[in-house]
């Protein structure tokens, strides 16, 4: 099977679908998924794309596939957010540790992406089978969010895997997926269950403040150093972005394109842009964009 057949790429919102092994489409049983820690490496910026390693990245190419349903399985969840992560082919996690080895291209999300399930729940994506990080099995991070604000933190392990003994088995019940070869790489199934009646984020709170009006506060502090807070809120569901530019009016990086729910939330920014460079002193813009709406705010850096 060739790595295309398997893998579509795409930017933000797209789809990652392809063409399977037979085997691998029974998936397990609908059991709801069990959750997992999330552990010290996860970070909020990952990218949205469905090869998380560059050709050049060390170790063996893995290509993972599932679909995303509700209690029963009878329902595919579309639209639902795949936050994907995990240790390199040395057990080492880019951007927060210093790594030896990979990372050809020096990308600060090495290893890290986000993906969104298609019309039928489904989702894939291509990478290297993690290493070994302390003393733990093979595994990948995995967050799940669903637009009605249903959220998962789970891992996913491997049958193979050496780490893994009784007891691990009956701790992780559901998260070891079995693996094929093939020459193009191992191949794996990972399915999940979400529960409907689990932790959810957004209006489904009933902690939540629904705003009258959309809005955007001004960043606090102004000017910043090193990082500044922003809240902003608004009071219907519906697809919202916030993006850094300059100046010039060139755009820095995104800091929300997605579809939220209705809410007041903080997000902050690090004075980086979409390659997770420091950029340099001055003026920028902050602008909010909906439908239906746009605001924007002046933010100083200053270093």
């Amino acid at each position: 099977m060739r790595r295309r057949e398997f893998i579509k790429i795409g930017g933000l919102g797209a789809v990652a679908s392809g063409v399977i092994p037979t085997v691998l489409l029974a998936g397990r049983d609908c059991d709801l998924t069990t959750d997992d820690i999330l552990g010290p490496y996860w970070d909020e910026n990952h990218p949205y794309r469905t090869i998380l390693a560059h050709a050049d990245e060390p170790g063996e190419r893995i290509y993972i596939s599932g679909t995303v349903k509700t209690n029963g399985c009878h329902n595919p969840i579309s639209n639902a957010i795949i936050d994907v992560w995990h240790a390199n082919d040395d057990g080492c996690y880019t951007l927060f540790q210093e790594c030896e080895i990979g990372n050809p291209t020096e990308d600060p999300y090495n290893l890290r992406g986000q993906m969104v399930t298609n019309q039928s729940g489904e989702y894939a994506f291509e990478t290297i089978w993690p290493g070994y990080y302390a003393d733990r099995p093979r595994h990948f991070h995995y967050k799940v969010t669903t637009p009605e604000g249903l959220e998962l933190i789970t891992q996913c392990y491997f049958e193979s895997d050496p780490e893994i003994d009784d007891q691990f088995i009956e701790t992780h019940p559901g998260l070891i997926i079995p693996l094929e070869n093939s020459e193009s790489g191992l191949y794996g199934t990972f399915n999940i269950v979400m529960d409907e009646d689990g932790p959810q984020v957004g209006i489904d709170d009933p902690k939540t403040i629904v705003p009258s009006k959309p809005f955007l506060k001004n960043n606090y502090p102004n000017p910043f150093n090193n990082t500044t807070n922003f809240e902003f809120g608004i009071f219907k569901k519906g697809h919202v972005s916030i993006a850094i530019y300059n100046v010039q009016g060139q755009w820095v990086t995104n800091l929300v394109d997605d579809v939220l729910s209705p809410g007041i939330q903080t997000l902050e920014w690090r004075g980086k842009d979409s390659f997770g460079n420091q950029v340099a002193s001055g003026n920028y813009l902050l602008v909010m964009k909906s439908a239906t709406f746009t605001i924007s705010k002046k933010i100083v850096l200053v270093k």
